[in-house]
């Protein structure tokens, strides 16, 4: 409903794809385990085509609702960031400094 693209899978690994490099892959990944409080595990190239980010999550029986609700709303924040380029110049300055 919020527009992700989640692929299809058949194992208990769902994947999340959003657009983006490598740099601006790991700073979404550390701002979502620091600001939104959600772990997941990145895939990027050289084992998926550049330009492509892959979020890892495993949901098991101990998630509810609530839990899922607030996985999308963060997805949603750092999308929004991702689109905007607030991850771009996050990894531009990590680079410089």
């Amino acid at each position: 409903a919020e527009g992700f693209d989640l692929g299809t899978t058949k194992t208990c690994i769902t994947p999340v794809y959003l657009k983006g490099d490598v740099p601006e892959a790991m700073a979404l990944v550390n701002d979502l385990r620091e600001n939104y409080g959600v772990f997941c595990s990145i895939v990027v190239y050289p084992v998926i085509p550049k330009g492509l980010i892959i979020l890892r999550l495993i949901p098991t029986a101990t998630h509810n609702c609530e839990d899922i609700d607030e996985t999308i709303k963060a997805f949603s924040g750092v999308r929004e960031k991702l689109e905007n380029g607030t991850y771009k110049q996050v990894a531009a300055a990590m680079m410089e400094g």
